[in-house]
């Protein structure tokens, strides 16, 4: 698989068979993340692994809190979505009524919203979570170091076959983050990413959100 057929078959894979990942395959992802740039060669990274147990219980932590209404506070702090431009909100609020559409909610059908919601505090199923840190106050620089990192790993992950989904949700409890996979506090949590094979039967794995034209997103000059 080359880099440019990685990058147009990656997409956010929102249900996952239970079918466990090799830890060797996990750590061949993670040495080509190695390689991802960051600023002066920083690498301000570290990541933690669930797997197995360990991860059903984050899984089951997760979803105790959901059923008990406990919001979940990231450790990195952001502007509200409902504070963003309206162009960035309309795109949001597209792929949202597409995918409900494409798995028959209404949206105004509470209980099915609820339930679907649900599915991202059990990760979707996934096998694998990776939890990415860095040092405390570090720039944010570092954060997009991160997500450098983050892009590498998904598209490593597509060349074994494994799908992906990076999301801020899977940082709600860091708390639980902690405790279950012994994350000093020196570092901060800032994303999670879930790994593993996609069912490719399921429905909500069919779609694909839309994506700017390049001609709305870039403007050249002298070109």
């Amino acid at each position: 698989m080359d880099v440019i057929e990685a990058i147009l078959a990656r997409h956010s894979v929102r249900d996952f068979k239970s079918d466990p990942v090799k830890k060797e395959t996990i750590l061949k992802i993670l040495e080509a993340a190695g390689r991802s740039p960051s600023s002066g060669n920083s690498q301000p990274w570290h990541i933690f692994v669930a797997g197995g147990k360990v991860m059903e219980k984050i899984r089951q932590s997760y979803l105790e809190r959901f059923e008990k209404d406990v919001p979940g506070k990231p450790e990195m702090a952001s502007t509200p979505p409902n504070q963003w431009p309206p162009a960035l909100l309309a795109r949001m609020e597209k792929q949202r009524d597409e995918r409900n559409k494409l798995l028959g909610i209404n949206i105004q059908d509470k209980a099915a919203m609820r339930a679907n919601m649900a599915k991202g505090n059990k990760f979707f199923g996934a096998p694998v979570l990776l939890v990415l840190c860095m040092d405390r106050g570090l720039s944010e620089f570092s954060a997009y170091d991160l997500g450098l990192l983050s892009q590498t790993i998904m598209l490593a992950a597509q060349n074994f076959g494994l799908g992906s989904i990076v999301a801020r949700g899977f940082i709600n409890h860091p708390d639980i983050l902690r405790e279950e996979l012994a994350i000093p506090d020196n570092v901060q949590i800032v994303i999670g990413i879930a790994i593993g094979y996609k069912d490719d039967k399921s429905i909500i794995n069919t779609y694909r959100s839309s994506r700017r034209p390049v001609q709305e997103m870039a403007t050249f000059k002298g070109l």
